[in-house]
């Protein structure tokens, strides 16, 4: 989810309004999932609570349109564990709220007053906290050791898959300008496409990136050396260097870079398994996505609607995945 909230902020543009929150009420609609509601005051707890930001009309246009998907992401997620989880799920989280509540009684507070202090409400503060208790829940009983082995196993490469050979053709873009990013991509399609179809592809990537590429390696025809991880290239990019078979052009990619075109060159197995793994941090933060992801796709006919236009991500963000 966080991933997904800081690529939305990446390719949401600077110049949209800020929503006037000073004309807004915490219990204004913003959006809503099949016609439930998603409140202005669950956006303004994610402000205060998540991004320590006291003064919520001081979160920047891009953080508030990217807060907004993560919700609507967020409540079609709920709806897929509400569908799971039944009545069972919905005694659970009415005891874990209620606890609350008997504790902020005994500390001169209530669910009102903690809410209002975040420039929320009490309807908002209980959906956060609803989900909060559901997906929590939900990830104690999903991320197992077994099942983070089966992960492990499908995803592989990513984690110990060795180290790829790899050139690419590297272009700048605007993130906020859809015109340019498109432009970019159609001058990219004939070029991918006459790389694909050469006789000696490798040679003819490393004339292109001469002639095109706007990377810090163009001069070497797009030659980067060995990868082998996260950091190594932008996440995006190792994605898409590691299901790029060995000889083969891949698609563009977007990165916060630009666009990237590579070309594996070569390909040199690993031969470690999940016991070789030292450290499990991202490969349980990207189990978490995956499963976050999975509820998010049940939901694939939802119907969303969009009551603030400044808060509506652009076409290009994918609030369902495909």
């Amino acid at each position: 989810m966080i991933r997904f909230f800081l690529g939305v902020c990446l390719i949401l543009g600077l110049g949209t309004d800020l929503v006037a929150q000073e004309n807004l009420q915490p219990d204004d609609p913003i959006a809503s999932v099949d016609g439930k509601p998603i409140f202005l005051g669950e956006l303004n707890l994610v402000v205060v609570d998540r991004l320590k930001i006291r003064d919520v009309s001081k979160a920047t246009p891009q953080v508030q349109q990217a807060i907004a998907a993560t919700l609507v992401r967020q409540h079609l997620a709920m709806k897929s564990l509400r569908i799971q989880g039944g009545e069972n799920l919905q005694r659970i989280i009415d005891r874990s709220i209620s606890d609350l509540q008997k504790d902020l009684e005994r500390r001169g507070s209530n669910l009102q007053d903690h809410a209002k202090q975040r420039s929320s409400d009490e309807a908002s503060l209980r959906e956060t906290l609803a989900w909060q208790i559901a997906w929590k829940g939900y990830l104690k009983s999903r991320m197992t050791d077994k099942n983070l082995r089966t992960y492990f196993a499908r995803n592989q490469s990513k984690y110990v898959g060795g180290r790829w050979d790899v050139s690419q053709i590297f272009l700048k873009i605007d993130p906020a300008d859809q015109a340019s990013r498109d432009a970019v991509r159609e001058r990219l399609a004939p070029l991918i496409l006459e790389l694909r179809q050469s006789d000696a592809p490798e040679v003819s990537f490393a004339a292109a990136a001469r002639k095109h590429s706007e990377g810090s390696a163009a001069l070497a025809g797009g030659r980067i050396g060995r990868v082998q991880s996260n950091g190594d290239l932008p996440g995006s990019v190792m994605a898409a260097v590691r299901s790029t078979p060995v000889g083969k052009v891949s698609e563009p990619v977007q990165s916060p870079l630009g666009l990237h075109v590579v070309f594996v060159h070569d390909h040199e197995k690993s031969e470690s398994g999940f016991e070789d793994l030292t450290d499990q941090s991202q490969l349980r933060r990207d189990a978490t996505d995956a499963l976050f992801g999975q509820l998010v796709g049940q939901q694939k006919d939802a119907k969303i609607s969009w009551y603030i236009p400044a808060l509506k991500p652009p076409a290009n963000v994918n609030l369902i995945p495909k």
